[in-house]
C-alpha cells in the first residue's frame, strides 16, 4: 500500500465542505474539471465518458488517462506537505529574530532613560542657585510692598484721627477709601498685633465718623437754626463720607431727611382733617410738586445723585398719602361716591404717571448704584414707559400680579392701591348706570323704526354699538381703579345686564306671535330647546299663524344680525376679561351662558322668518290634496307649484337682502325653510287620492318642479348667481327623493300583495308598516287587511324572526301593529314619521280611554 507523508490510500477523509467555503473555492480556483465540481457523482461521469456499449473498446486508454492523473495529482499534494514543513520553519526564524530585535530596542531605550536622568541632574544643579534667587526676590519684594502698605496704614490712620477732628469730610472720603483698600490688603496679617491693633483703631474711627456725622445732620435739621438752615460744603462732604461707611447710616440719614420734609404734609392733611377728603386730592398734588422743586433747588444738591433722595421722598410722600386716604375713607365710608372716588382717582393716577416719567430707572431698594428699568413688556411701545396701563401707570398682562422688580417701578399704584377697597362703590354705580341704559333702549327699540337698508349698509341696532361702547369704556376705567384680581365682581355685573338686553331689548322687539313664551331667567341649553319648541308649537297649531309684513321681516332680520353681533362681542370681552385677569381667576369667567341667550334670540328670529314663508306656502300645499289625480294626460307643473314659485320669490329675497351681512344665518333660514316644505309635501303627497298613473306622473313632474325651485331659493330673486351648498342641494334632493319613490311604488302595476310588498321594501326600505298603509290607501286596495298581513310576515322574515303570535288584524290596531313592526324590523324611521307615529298613537289611546 502506498504511503504519501504518513498518510495512507486506505485512509479516508471526509472532504464534503460547507456551500459557502466552495463556492470561495471557486472563485479564488476556477476549475473545468468535473471531479472539481461540488455535486460530482461518479456513475453520472461513468455515463458520460462510455454512454454506449461500443465506447467499452476504449477502457484501457481511459484507465491509463485516470492512472496519469493519479500519479500527478498525488505528486502535488506530496509537494504541498513538503513546503508546508518548510515554512514552519521559517516562521521559527522569523520569529526569533523578531524577539532579538525587541531585546536590542528595549536595551537601547534603558541606555536613553539613563542619559536622560544623567542629563535632568545636571539641569537641577545648574538651576538650584536661580531658584533661590527668584524665592528671595519674590520674598523681599512682597515684604517691601507689605512694609509700604502698613507705613501707609499708620500714616493714614493718624491722618484720619486728625482730619476727624477738625471735620474736613472731603479729604477724609478720599483718605478712608485708601486706608480700607490698605487694610483689605493686609488681611492676611491680622494675626500679628500690630496689623490688628490698626485694624482696630479703623474701625473705631469709622464708627466715631458715624456718630459724628448723624450728629451734625442731627444739629443741623434740629438744631436752634434748623428754620435757616441752608446746604453746606460740610454736610455734603459728609455725605461722600457716609457712602464708605455702613449702609444703615445712609438709609438713616435718608429717612431723617424725608420725614423732616414730610413733617409739615402730615399735619396738614392727617386723616381728619378737612384737606385729607378726596375732593382735595388736588392741593396733595400741589404740595408734592411745590415741595420738589424747593428740595431740588436746595437741599437735593447736598446729596451725591446715587442716593436718589428726590426719588425717596417722593415714594414716601405716595405711601404717606396712600395710607392718609385709606384713613380718611375708612372714617367716612359712608360719604364715598363714585364721582368723588374718580375724581381722587384720576389725580393720583396721573401724578404716579408724572413720578414714574421722571424718577425712571428708581428702585426703592437699591442702596448704591441705580438700574436702568428695562421693560419686560412685549407690548410695550418704543419710548413708552406708561406700559399698558392708561395715563402711564402699567398694569401686569395675563393675570400676573407680580412682574420682575427691573420692569415695575415702585410709584405704579403706591397711591392708588388705597381706592381698591371701594370698587364695589364703583361697581353699583355701573350697575345703576347700566341699569339705566337697559331701560332706555327698551324704550328706544320699541318706536325704532326698521327701514329699508341699502346693500353695504348694517342694519345692527345702534343701541348694541352703544351697550358694548359702554362696556369697553367701563372695562378701561375699572382696571384703572383696580387690578385683576377685582375683575370677578364687574364680570358679575356685565353678565347680568347682557341677560337683560337680550331678553328685554333684543327679544322684545320681535313681532308678538309667539312672543308671551316666558324666557327663565337662568337659562340654559335644555330650557332654550323648550322655549323655542313652545314657540314653533304656537306658531304652527295656533289658530292664528304669523303672517309678517315687510316692515316685521325687516325687524326681525334686524334683531338677527344684531343678536349675532351681540354673540360676537360677548366673546371677544370674555377674551378680554380673562386675558386682564390672573390666572387663578380666568378659568372662573365665563359668558357661555350669555352667549347662549343671544343665540336663542337668533334662532327664534330664524324660526319666525321660517314660519313666515311656510304660513305662505301653507295654502297651495293644503289645495294639493283638493285636487282630482284621476288624470286622462299630464301637463306642465300644477298651479300649486306656480303659487309656491311666486310665494318664494315674493318673500326670500327680502329676507336675503336684510341679512345680507350674515350669509351663515341666512344659509341657515334656507335650510330650514327648505326641510319644513319638502317634509309638508312628502305628507301632502300621502294625501293625494284617489289617484292614477297618470296622477303619478303629475306629482312626479310636480316634484321635480318643487326640487328646482328649491334649489334656488338661496339665489332666488338675485342678479349675482352662486351655486348652493353641497349640503343644502344634498338635503333637498333626499327629501325630495323619497316622494318619487313612493310614487314610483304607487303607480306601479302588480298582480298580488307580495309584489307590491317586495317592491315597497325594496325602493323604501327604511319606512314602516305606517308609510307602506298611506301607500295601500293612495292605491285604493280593497283589501288592505290582507296587504298589511303580507307586509307584516315579510318584514319579519326579513328581520330573521321565527314566530310571532298570531292575530286579527283590523282597522283600529294598525297603529300598534305598525308600532311592533318597526321595531322588530329595526326600521330608521324619519323625523316626521316618527312625530306621525306618536300623534296617531296618542289619538288611539284617547279614544280607547286609556290616557285621559
Amino acid at each position: 500500500m502506498m504511503e504519501v507523508d504518513g498518510f495512507s490510500e486506505s485512509d479516508e477523509l471526509d472532504l464534503n465542505f460547507p456551500e459557502e467555503v466552495v463556492k470561495a473555492i471557486q472563485e479564488i480556483l476556477p476549475s473545468d474539471d468535473p471531479f472539481d465540481a461540488p455535486d460530482f457523482n461518479t456513475v453520472d461521469y461513468i455515463n458520460s465518458r462510455f454512454p454506449a456499449e461500443q465506447s467499452l473498446q476504449h477502457i484501457d486508454d481511459v484507465l491509463e488517462e485516470m492512472r496519469l492523473k493519479i500519479t500527478s495529482t498525488d505528486d502535488e499534494i506530496r509537494t504541498v506537505v513538503r513546503s508546508l514543513t518548510n515554512v514552519d520553519q521559517d516562521g521559527k526564524a522569523s520569529l526569533l529574530h523578531a524577539q532579538e530585535a525587541i531585546a536590542e530596542l528595549f536595551s537601547r531605550f534603558q541606555d536613553i532613560k539613563v542619559r536622560a536622568g544623567e542629563s535632568e541632574s545636571r539641569v537641577k544643579e545648574i538651576t538650584r542657585d536661580i531658584k533661590q534667587l527668584d524665592t528671595a526676590k519674590r520674598n523681599l519684594t512682597t515684604s517691601i510692598n507689605t512694609l509700604n502698605h502698613l507705613q501707609m496704614l499708620v500714616e493714614g490712620v493718624h491722618k484720619l484721627q486728625q482730619l476727624k477732628a477738625r471735620r474736613e469730610y472731603g479729604e477724609i472720603a478720599d483718605l478712608l477709601q485708601g486706608v480700607m483698600n490698605v487694610l483689605d490688603s493686609l488681611n492676611r496679617y491680622k494675626h500679628i498685633p500690630q496689623v490688628a491693633d490698626l485694624a482696630n483703631q479703623v474701625d473705631q474711627i469709622r464708627n466715631a465718623l458715624e456718630c459724628q456725622i448723624l450728629e451734625d445732620f442731627q444739629r443741623a435739621f434740629h438744631g436752634p437754626n434748623a428754620r435757616r438752615f441752608a446746604p453746606s460744603k460740610e454736610l455734603a462732604e459728609a455725605c461722600l463720607v457716609v457712602s464708605i461707611l455702613d449702609p444703615k447710616v445712609k438709609c438713616n440719614i435718608i429717612d431723617d431727611v424725608v420725614k423732616t420734609q414730610l413733617a409739615e404734609y402730615e399735619v396738614l392733611f392727617a386723616g381728619g382733617e378737612s384737606d385729607a377728603w378726596l375732593s382735595k386730592v388736588d392741593l396733595r398734588r400741589k404740595w408734592l410738586l411745590k415741595t420738589a422743586v424747593e428740595f431740588e433747588k436746595t437741599l437735593a444738591a447736598m446729596f451725591p445723585p446715587t442716593w436718589q433722595v428726590p426719588a425717596r421722598l417722593a415714594l414716601a410722600f405716595c405711601e404717606l398719602t396712600c395710607t392718609q386716604l385709606s384713613q380718611a375713607m375708612e372714617m367716612r365710608t359712608h360719604d364715598v361716591d363714585v364721582a368723588t372716588l374718580l375724581h381722587a382717582h384720576k389725580v393720583m393716577s396721573e401724578l404716579e404717571s408724572l413720578l414714574i416719567r421722571k424718577y425712571v430707572g428708581f428702585q426703592a431698594n437699591e442702596l448704591r448704584t441705580p438700574r436702568t428699568s428695562v421693560s419686560t413688556n412685549p407690548f410695550e411701545e418704543a419710548g413708552d414707559g406708561s406700559g399698558n396701563k392708561p395715563n402711564g401707570i402699567k398694569y401686569p398682562l395675563n393675570g400676573d400680579s407680580t412682574t420682575d422688580s427691573a420692569a415695575k417701578s415702585p410709584f405704579d399704584g403706591a397711591i392708588c392701591k388705597c381706592f381698591h377697597p371701594y370698587l364695589k362703590v364703583y361697581l353699583e354705580n355701573v350697575d345703576k348706570h347700566l341699569t339705566e341704559q337697559i331701560e332706555k333702549f327698551s324704550t328706544e327699540m320699541k318706536n325704532y323704526r326698521f327701514e329699508h337698508i341699502d346693500a353695504e349698509e348694517s342694519n345692527v341696532v345702534p343701541c348694541c354699538g352703544e351697550l358694548f361702547t359702554i362696556y369697553k369704556n367701563v372695562l378701561v376705567e375699572f382696571l384703572r381703579l383696580g387690578p385683576g384680581e377685582c375683575l370677578g365682581g364687574l364680570t358679575k355685573v356685565m353678565q347680568k345686564h347682557l341677560c337683560e338686553f337680550a331678553g328685554r331689548v333684543l327679544r322684545t322687539a320681535l313681532p308678538k306671535v309667539g312672543g308671551n313664551i316666558p324666557m327663565p331667567k337662568d337659562l340654559n341649553m335644555k330650557e332654550l330647546t323648550s322655549v323655542l319648541a313652545q314657540v314653533q308649537t304656537l306658531w304652527r297649531e295656533g289658530d292664528s299663524p304669523p303672517h309678517l309684513s315687510d316692515d316685521d321681516v325687516r325687524r326681525v332680520c334686524s334683531v338677527l344680525v344684531s343678536a349675532e353681533y351681540c354673540e360676537e362681542m360677548t366673546s371677544r370681552l370674555e377674551s378680554k376679561l380673562k386675558a386682564r385677569s390672573p390666572t387663578t381667576l380666568a378659568h372662573s369667567i365665563s359668558l357661555s351662558h350669555e352667549q347662549d341667550l343671544f343665540h336663542a334670540v337668533l334662532s327664534q328670529c330664524i324660526a319666525l322668518l321660517v314660519t313666515h314663508v311656510e304660513t305662505l306656502c301653507d295654502p297651495p300645499l293644503i289645495s294639493m290634496i283638493k285636487m282630482n289625480w284621476l288624470l286622462e294626460q299630464t301637463g306642465d307643473q300644477s298651479a300649486y307649484i306656480t303659487a309656491i314659485s311666486q310665494h318664494i320669490a315674493s318673500a326670500v329675497p327680502l329676507v336675503r337682502h336684510n341679512l345680507h351681512t350674515s350669509r351663515k344665518y341666512f344659509t341657515r333660514f334656507c335650510d330650514k325653510l327648505a326641510a319644513t316644505i319638502v317634509s309638508k309635501f312628502v305628507q301632502q303627497v300621502y294625501k293625494c287620492r284617489p289617484i292614477n298613473s297618470l296622477g303619478c306622473e303629475q306629482l312626479l313632474l310636480d316634484c321635480h318642479a318643487l326640487k328646482a325651485i328649491l334649489l334656488e331659493l338661496p339665489v332666488v330673486g338675485s342678479q349675482v348667481r352662486r351655486e348652493p351648498p353641497q349640503a343644502f342641494v344634498r338635503m333637498v334632493v333626499r327629501g325630495l327623493a323619497r316622494a318619487e319613490l313612493v310614487l314610483q311604488v304607487v303607480m306601479g302595476e302588480y298582480d298580488t300583495h307580495s309584489d307590491l310588498v317586495d317592491k315597497f321594501i325594496r325602493i323604501l326600505p327604511d319606512t314602516t308598516i305606517v308609510d307602506f298603509q298611506k301607500v295601500i290607501e293612495m292605491r285604493s286596495v280593497k283589501d288592505r287587511a290582507a296587504a298589511l298581513e303580507t307586509y307584516r310576515q315579510k318584514a319579519l322574515s326579513a328581520a330573521g324572526v321565527s314566530s310571532l303570535a298570531p292575530g286579527d288584524l283590523h282597522h283600529h290596531s294598525v297603529t300598534n301593529t305598525s308600532i311592533h313592526v318597526s321595531s322588530v324590523s329595526g326600521g330608521l324611521p324619519s323625523p316626521e314619521h316618527e312625530m306621525s307615529k306618536i300623534a296617531r298613537l296618542e289619538r288611539m289611546l284617547k279614544s280607547r280611554r286609556l290616557i285621559s
